[in-house]
């Protein structure tokens, strides 16, 4: 996995750096705004880039915009000493799959990235009853273990292979949208709509549950994961995010319902 590390202060930089290292992660690191950009664009494509968020130039929610703009499929996730909830929300606003509150301990910061990662290559996994409890297996065995490395992930590998063989290549459609499972891709009216990977899965979850209501706890488990310690308010901005791209008036949306006090609907069959 090759990660881009944005923090200007040498110290922690190098903490972030030494437990990423110790997890088997390649580390391209950057102590400002203007030389993350560059490294984007000069060493990438990074799986994942971790964003701190106060910079002395360009702050992180800039960098943020301008990945998200040229390169729609990283992962991002933003490291911020802020509590401030319009600092959470803007940064996810402007893309961001995930943040992390400084003082985070390297346990959180490794479980965080491995629970983007997977659900940036869960292309053969359903999002299922079955799915959910591996990917659940799998974070709790992250937030344990991740500072004391252990073999356990090995042993999931056959389970997960036993997944994979029963979801084969696969479509999802729903009126005028198609969404590829294998390629993680979306049209409407066979014109592609860009999804972040964390948008993708969220579409990918209420489509596979069309006509039904999915409650916002339900959603932050199956996208972000059951050990995830953020706020539903994670899932409220990337429904916000998503309805921007995909609904004719984001304002009146007609294809992703609100079901007040309680989560939200994919409608059945929409054909707009």
């Amino acid at each position: 996995m090759r990660i881009l590390l944005l923090e200007d202060e040498e110290s922690i930089r190098g903490f972030v750096r030494i437990n990423l290292k110790r997890n088997e992660m390649e580390v391209t690191e950057a102590e400002n705004g203007e030389d993350a950009l560059a490294l984007a664009d000069s060493e990438g494509p990074f799986d994942i880039a971790l964003l701190d968020v106060m910079l002395p130039t360009i702050d992180g929610f800039e960098v943020c915009e301008q990945l998200r703009a040229k390169y729609p499929r990283i992962g991002i996730i933003m490291l911020t000493a802020k509590s401030q909830e319009e600092d959470k929300i803007r940064g996810l606003e402007l893309g961001a799959d995930d943040y992390v509150q400084k003082p985070f301990s390297p346990g959180e910061l490794i479980a965080r990235i491995k629970s983007l990662h997977r659900r940036m290559h869960a292309d053969a996994l359903p999002v299922s009853h079955e799915a959910g409890e591996q990917a659940s297996k799998e974070e709790r065995i992250d937030m344990e273990s991740a500072e004391q490395q252990g073999g356990a992930s090995g042993e999931l590998e056959g389970h997960a292979d036993d997944i994979k063989k029963l979801y084969v290549e696969r479509e999802l459609v729903s009126g005028s949208f198609r969404l590829s499972v294998p390629e993680r891709r979306l049209w409407k009216n066979d014109e592609e709509i860009i999804l972040t990977p964390t948008e993708w899965t969220l579409v990918r979850l209420l489509m596979e549950r069309e006509g039904e209501s999915v409650s916002r706890d339900h959603i932050l488990t199956e996208v972000w994961g059951r050990y995830y310690v953020g706020d539903l308010k994670v899932v409220d901005v990337n429904i916000r995010r998503i309805r921007q791209k995909i609904e004719c008036n984001p304002s009146e949306p007609s294809v992703i319902e609100t079901v007040w006090g309680y989560g939200y609907r994919w409608k059945r069959s929409v054909s707009e």
